[in-house]
């Protein structure tokens, strides 16, 4: 199981505005809750986040590294990598908000989501899931 940070005041500063109580930075899950609290399908749900941030970070990373080497890009870019996930995420709900013009529905329909809805009751789901499944919630 990935590392869960309990009654986190990381989580309490990030989801201030928010009525969620449990959000994945990177590789790390922050909640607002004690341990007992959690239930196994926000574990599984924040657990296939980070298995989404992992597989577009080195993904990024790898297509950065042939663009360093083969096109002298800078360097530089590679303090961006894992951000990516963070901006394809952010410009999906800008596009899907601007087509379904409701917050919520919007963020139900990020294929990040979809994906870690979907599958949240499946406690194997993160061992047996194929790389990069949330594409296939793009359309």
């Amino acid at each position: 199981m990935k590392r869960i940070h309990y009654e986190s005041w990381i989580a309490e500063v990030l989801l201030f505005f928010s009525t969620c109580e449990t959000i994945t930075v990177g590789p790390l899950v922050f909640t607002k809750l004690k341990e007992s609290e959690v239930p196994q399908q926000v574990r599984n749900h924040e657990c296939t986040h980070i298995r989404q941030w992992t597989e577009t970070t080195m993904l990024t990373g790898l297509l950065l590294l042939v663009a360093v080497l083969a096109c002298g890009v800078s360097a530089w870019w590679f303090l961006a990598v894992p951000l990516v996930y963070y901006l394809w995420y952010g410009m999906e709900y800008l596009v899907r908000l601007c087509i379904l013009r409701d917050g919520k529905r919007a963020y139900r329909a990020i294929s990040f989501e979809q994906e870690a809805y979907e599958h949240e009751m499946d406690a194997d789901y993160n061992e047996n899931a194929n790389y990069f499944a949330w594409v296939k919630y793009l359309r």
